[in-house]
């Protein structure tokens, strides 16, 4: 795809030309009236929704690989970071989602155990607390969630990216509060379905988030 402003050469579906920075318009994709691709939770969805169908064959052989390998103690970390730093990929219309992806993100390792076993340990002290404590854990994982991306993509400390997820969702409360909800209803649809259902919309649940990322990222 060659971008409009400055003539550079592009991976086919790829929302932004790698040499500019130009936004690219991306064939095939129906973007709601009002929202520009990637402008929007309503675009954002529009693009990951295109994304999943264009990829699902590969999303779906991921996915479920990742699963059969996720329990492993610890080392699930560094599978998570490859599956995320995957979907980004996918996100950014760099490529194919490959298997080999998952064992490709262990320089993101520390900071994301460390950041992840945090979360976990908040957690766990907020649900404690009667009542309110399950709503105060549920609103953590709000806030904390777009740091993982932000650690995946870009290996920060878990300080900055704490810090740059809460910046994004008081800048854009909205779009992240959608993100949240919807990622996680299509996610859970995916769990009743049993496991093929989950290998189905675990990634497009992934490929929301991907796309509200990409719009905030730093």
């Amino acid at each position: 795809m060659l971008c409009p402003s400055c003539q550079a050469e592009n991976p086919e579906h790829a929302r932004r030309c790698n040499q500019c920075g130009a936004e690219l318009a991306v064939a095939g994709v129906v973007i709601p009236a009002g929202h520009a691709a990637g402008a929007g939770f309503a675009g954002q969805f529009a693009m990951a929704l295109h994304h999943w169908k264009n990829n699902l064959g590969g999303l779906a052989v991921l996915t479920l690989v990742f699963m059969l390998v996720s329990w492993i103690p610890f080392a699930n970390i560094g599978f998570i970071a490859g599956y995320l730093r995957s979907i980004l990929k996918v996100t950014r219309g760099e490529g194919q989602p490959q298997i080999g992806d998952l064992f490709n993100a262990w320089d993101c390792f520390g900071n994301l155990l460390v950041y992840v076993v945090l979360i976990i340990i908040a957690s766990a002290m907020l649900n404690l607390v009667p009542l309110l404590g399950a709503l105060a854990s549920t609103a953590l994982a709000f806030l904390a969630f777009p740091g993982i991306y932000l650690i995946v993509d870009r290996n920060v400390n878990f300080t900055d990216a704490f810090k740059w997820g809460l910046a994004s969702i008081q800048a854009n409360p909205g779009d992240w509060l959608l993100t949240y909800l919807v990622a996680a209803v299509i996610s859970g649809l995916g769990a009743l379905l049993l496991f093929i259902g989950v290998i189905l919309t675990m990634p497009l649940g992934s490929l929301i988030y991907g796309q509200q990322y990409e719009a905030s990222k730093p």
